[in-house]
């Protein structure tokens, strides 16, 4: 399946809102125009994260106390961002909400995807759908997780914009999430193995919504 998502970067090291800002426009789905205070509001129901923090909502005095002690250079402008026991998150300077959060394993393997993968599906429950055998995607409205059924439905009629996607989870592996039984054992053999694997939990609109903010 393929849901449309361009490859924008092989490592998130060093991430910026900028970084946020291409994954969100190479993502043709995403919710059309609608009030600001609505979309904030739907966003931070869905209560979409992890580790206590989640997209849209706002930093605990406990979360920010320690987001201060561990704030990393390059972050984008009007924003600030810090790690936090392996997730790193980023956040707007201005309301201290949580505008993105990721994780990157450098020189994973099989084992270590598996892993991020168990991860992500015990929070977030079964993807949406995948691209490339090495993109698994998390599709969410105001509802909630969208199915992979529903998603396929509004594919088959070109009507993938009515399911209003507000937020998203995604991952993206140098190397293929689940082998293709079609290829030959050759083939396999000589494909990657190891690389670079991460996730992104963020909202498209609320990001693009930042950016007119800042501009």
């Amino acid at each position: 399946m393929f849901f449309g998502i361009k490859k924008c970067f092989k490592q998130l090291a060093g991430i910026t809102l900028c970084v946020v800002v291409l994954l969100s426009m190479s993502c043709p789905v995403i919710a059309g125009n609608q009030d600001k205070t609505s979309l904030l509001n739907e966003v931070v129901a869905l209560r979409l994260g992890m580790n206590g923090y989640s997209i849209g909502s706002k930093l605990t005095e406990r979360q920010k106390s320690n987001g201060d002690k561990k704030v990393e250079a390059g972050a984008y402008q009007g924003t600030y961002k810090f790690g936090d026991n392996g997730l790193f998150v980023v956040v707007d300077k201005k309301t201290d909400r949580v505008l993105a959060l990721y994780k990157q394993q450098k020189d994973a393997d099989k084992s270590q995807l598996k892993g991020m993968v168990v991860e992500l599906m015990d929070v977030f429950g079964a993807p949406t759908t995948m691209a490339h055998d090495k993109i698994l995607y998390w599709a969410f409205n105001k509802h909630g997780v969208i199915s992979e059924d529903d998603f396929d439905k509004a594919k088959r009629i070109n009507q993938t914009k009515a399911l209003d996607i507000i937020a998203t989870v995604k991952l993206n592996s140098d190397f293929a999430i689940t082998p293709d039984q079609k290829k030959d054992d050759k083939v396999i053999k000589k494909e990657a193995h190891k690389g670079t694997v991460y996730f992104i939990i963020t909202s498209d609109p609320l990001v693009k919504q930042f950016m007119e903010n800042n501009k």
